[in-house]
């Protein structure tokens, strides 16, 4: 009986731990993209399977169309536009800019040279283009 209660004991310690510790990460993964949004006003919906948008910004939008849907990159962050809102979504492979969004850097992955920026990779192409990659 002894045993019984010290396992029950260390399972409810492990996942009273894990909740813990996982909150912490999406409270710094909202802190994360607060900074990377700032001068933004971020609307956060109660419904978790809607999107983060933004209704407003201060900063220049960068349209890129690709396969028919407009882009706009914002700070490096790449948004779609609903109703004159920003929605936040993940940059398309393939797509292609002319530049480098603002504090790209250069890496190398497995021998290819690649540019990062905000989690994006992006491969250098023919014609002065930089090309969204997944490495």
């Amino acid at each position: 009986m002894k045993k019984l209660k010290l396992s029950l004991l260390v399972i409810f310690t492990v996942t009273a731990f894990t909740m813990v510790n996982s909150q912490e990460k999406v409270t710094s993964q909202e802190a994360l993209l607060a900074r990377t949004t700032s001068n933004t006003e971020l609307i956060r919906s109660k419904d978790s399977t809607k999107k983060n948008t933004i209704n407003s910004s201060d900063k220049k939008a960068q349209k890129v169309t690709f396969k028919g849907i407009n882009y706009y990159v914002i700070d490096g962050l790449w948004h779609t536009k609903f109703k004159n809102k920003f929605i936040l979504k993940q940059a398309p492979k393939g797509a292609k800019l002319n530049f480098i969004p603002k504090g790209g850097t250069l890496v190398t992955m497995g021998g290819k040279k690649y540019y990062k920026s905000n989690g994006v990779f992006y491969k250098k192409v023919k014609g002065g283009f930089y090309e969204v990659a997944r490495p």
